[in-house]
C-alpha cells in the first residue's frame, strides 16, 4: 500500500478562530453519493438491495464506483440558468420619461431582439 501524504494549511480566519484546510486527505464513507442528485445521474433500483445500476448521462456509462466527487456535478434541486431566465426581471431604465423600474425579461427580449440579456460566456 502506497504512502498517502496529506498536508494541513493553518489560514486565519478571524480574530475569534482559526480555519483548517485539509488537502488530499482520505474523504469519508459516510459522504453521499452525487449521482443521486446529479442532474446527468439516472438510478435505477430493483427489488433487491443488491439490485441497483447508476448510469452517467455525460460519460455515457454505467458506474462501478460511488462517486462523491465530479467536476461535471449539476444539482438537479437548482433552477438551471434556463429557468433562471424564464423567471428574472431586469431592470430598465426609460430617458424619455425619465423612468426607473423592472420589467419581465421577455418584455426586454422583445423591445431588444438583436442584444442578448446575458453574456455568451454565461449562456
Amino acid at each position: 500500500m502506497a504512502a498517502r501524504h496529506v498536508r494541513f494549511f493553518v489560514t486565519r480566519e478571524n480574530s475569534m478562530g482559526t480555519k483548517l484546510k485539509v488537502l488530499n486527505g482520505t474523504r469519508s464513507s459516510g459522504t453521499p453519493r452525487l449521482c443521486d442528485t446529479c442532474q446527468s445521474g439516472l438510478v435505477r433500483k430493483g427489488a433487491a438491495e443488491s439490485d441497483e445500476r447508476i448510469y452517467c448521462i455525460i460519460t455515457e456509462r454505467d458506474l462501478e464506483t460511488r462517486v462523491v466527487q465530479c467536476n461535471r456535478y449539476v444539482d438537479r434541486s437548482q433552477p438551471s440558468l434556463w429557468d433562471m431566465k424564464q423567471i428574472a426581471w431586469v431592470l430598465g431604465t426609460d430617458s424619455k420619461r425619465e423612468a426607473i423600474g423592472f420589467i419581465r425579461a421577455k418584455e426586454w427580449e422583445r423591445k431588444h431582439e438583436d442584444e442578448e440579456l446575458l453574456p455568451p460566456h454565461l449562456d
